[in-house]
């Protein structure tokens, strides 16, 4: 048996130490959150729609921008999506009659990340300004200052709920107290604006009272009906066409029609480009050549050699038979089965009148050569 050398001891030596050394090493473990899976982690409001789902109104979930309609009580929206005129007149009529708007300005869009830190503020545009001015409500934004608004409880319909709330935007009613949230009555319905909300997000809304100022913000409003939340603001093309340009593209489609009822005198299938000919068979081919050759010299060098051929041929076969002093016209008629008026015609007429009977002399002449052979 062989023994291994010093060399190979090494080797092995060396292979066991290193497993060893890597057996002993350390390592920690760390555990990071990035957020929720499946429907919650496109939609942050998803608990709250949940639990809102309770209430006798139908829940709605809205990823583009939507007017409210006559039926909804409640609306969530993050205050970037209010950047128009448009938008904010529909709203605020809404409201006068009977809506409830809860405006959320920093974390409020669906596409900010509740774990990255970043309160996803957008600049609030000078129309939403207004609108809240109307209101007497005064929401800053302190720009690049970066001071934050705290707050640790919210009052609301003669409660007060307990929070955690901090935004760099501050909203106060008529000159008062900058804080996170405030709540007025503007016409028949309710404006109500929080600065954080994160409060109503998945993350957030089983903390401190959250749950419990979300359920006194939609029993706020004076009636029942549908609680929406409002997500993204993007438009679809073929959406505004079909809420803003109906009129214009029904015009069209009837100016559309005039023009086609004008300038089509009939409608139907398309008749093909070129129609199948016709001068298929012999005879539809004799006859056009035959009409050409009359129109040419009514046919006189057309008819003359056959002619020529078919006399020749005729006496030679006449002599043969012993009916050399018979009638020649009467001979070749009873060869050929014609009437004897017919092959006369054939071989004494000059010209024919017609391109008709030029044809039917041809066909007798043709006829003749062939029992003639």
């Amino acid at each position: 048996m062989a023994i291994p050398g010093r060399r190979g001891a090494v080797k092995w030596f060396i292979m066991l130490l290193a497993g060893l050394t890597l057996t002993s090493c350390d390592y920690t473990e760390v555990k990071r959150e990035i957020g929720y899976k499946g429907k919650a982690r496109v939609n942050p409001w998803l608990a709250a729609e949940r639990f809102a789902a309770q209430y006798e109104g139908k829940v709605r979930s809205l990823a583009t921008w939507t007017a409210p309609e006559f039926g909804d009580a409640v609306w969530f929206v993050p205050a970037s999506i209010l950047g128009n005129e448009s938008f904010t007149r529909r709203i605020e009529d809404w409201v006068n009659k009977g809506g409830h708007l809860v405006l959320l300005v920093e974390h409020a869009n669906a596409e900010t990340n509740d774990w990255s830190g970043d309160p996803g503020k957008q600049k609030l545009q000078p129309a939403l300004i207004q609108m809240l001015e109307r209101a007497e409500i005064e929401l800053k934004d302190p720009g690049f200052t970066k001071s934050t608004v705290t707050a640790k409880d919210i009052e609301f319909g003669g409660e007060t709920y307990e929070i955690d709330a901090q935004s760099e935007t501050s909203v106060a009613v008529d000159g008062g107290k900058p804080g996170v949230f405030a709540s007025v009555e503007y016409g028949e319905g309710r404006m109500t604006v929080l600065t954080d909300g994160r409060l109503f997000r998945n993350r957030w809304i089983g903390e401190k009272e959250n749950a419990d100022l979300l359920d006194a913000l939609i029993r706020a409003t004076g009636y029942e009906g549908n609680i929406g939340f409002l997500r993204g603001s993007g438009l679809s093309l073929w959406g505004l066409l079909s809420d803003q340009l109906w009129p214009i593209l029904i015009a069209l489609g009837l100016l559309t029609l005039l023009w086609l009822w004008k300038n089509f005198t009939r409608f139907g299938p398309i008749e093909a480009a070129a129609g199948a000919s016709a001068l298929r068979g012999y005879e539809h081919h004799l006859e056009a050549l035959g009409d050409f050759q009359w129109r040419l010299d009514r046919a006189a060098a057309l008819l003359s050699p056959l002619r020529g051929q078919i006399v020749e041929r005729g006496q030679r076969l006449s002599a043969r038979a012993g009916r050399r002093d018979d009638d020649f016209f009467q001979f070749l008629a009873d060869r050929a089965g014609l009437p004897r008026e017919r092959v006369f015609r054939a071989l004494a007429e000059a010209a024919p009148p017609d391109a008709a009977i030029l044809t039917r002399t041809t066909a007798d002449l043709q006829r003749l050569l062939q029992v003639l052979h």
